[in-house]
């Protein structure tokens, strides 16, 4: 697939901070980055991984809850849907063979599915503003740069940091710092965009502000940590986050 062509710079951030805002004299570090999730943010991969396995689980009629796999979303919880599958059903699986069926549903479910709504316009504008892109991803790194690109998105991104490029997954920050080791920015010079309460307490540690954006599949989860909540990337421009970001820092609110 031929990669997306980004739009030409033609503005700063200056621009668009609010009237009246003095960096300098407000103590407001002008944004230099932007550091995307995969998994949820860029892309809906997390309903299709809780639909394949739900499908499964009623194939053998038993119920996988919401409630239980949710915690498990962008994290390291210990947990074993295997074990969890065979508890309810009381039959020992061949456990490859159930987890090739099941990934191979899994991938076309999120194959079959779009960029989430307004990533793309702000990974144009990023690129107007002349702010530097990273993904910091508790996924493989070959999941991620695969799929981004497939959709046409690598080209934005002057740094991908996954799993395999760090010790601990989230909610420890590693991936993150590895991010902003990436693209040599100091923590309060960047922006976390994030889905779930595992990747906020990440950002969050490693001294980043953060926006969350739930999914369907943590709109329900407690996500209060975030710095801004938007239900939708498409809700608010880039230019209005950032706007809204200084005076978020700005007032302190």
């Amino acid at each position: 697939m031929a990669h997306l062509v980004r739009p030409p710079t033609d503005r700063g951030l200056d621009a668009i901070l609010p009237h009246g805002i003095n960096n300098s004299r407000q103590g407001i570090t002008v944004k230099k980055a932007i550091i995307f999730d995969f998994d949820g943010v860029i892309l809906d991969t997390e309903t299709p991984d809780y639909e394949s396995w739900a499908d499964l689980f009623e194939a053998y009629n038993v119920q996988l809850d919401l409630e239980v796999w949710s915690p498990l979303i962008g994290g390291d919880v210990a947990f074993s849907v295997y074990q969890h599958l065979e508890d309810l059903t009381g039959i020992a699986f061949d456990r490859p063979k159930l987890r090739k069926t099941r990934h191979a549903t899994y991938v076309r479910m999120v194959e079959s599915n779009p960029v989430l709504p307004g990533v793309l316009e702000y990974l144009e504008s990023a690129a107007r503003l002349n702010l530097s892109l990273a993904v910091a991803s508790s996924s493989n790194g070959g999941w991620a740069q695969s799929h981004l690109e497939r959709l046409g998105l690598i080209d934005f991104f002057s740094a991908v940091r996954t799993a395999d490029d760090v010790a601990r997954a989230k909610p420890h920050p590693d991936v993150y710092l590895a991010a902003l080791d990436a693209l040599g920015v100091a923590p309060a010079d960047a922006i976390a965009i994030e889905d779930s309460p595992t990747g906020i307490a990440a950002a969050k540690r490693a001294g980043i502000f953060c926006v969350v954006v739930p999914n369907p599949m943590t709109r329900n989860l407690p996500v209060e940590e975030a710095d801004i909540r938007l239900e939708s990337l498409a809700d608010l421009s880039l230019d209005g986050l950032m706007r809204q970001v200084a005076s978020t820092e700005a007032t302190g609110a």
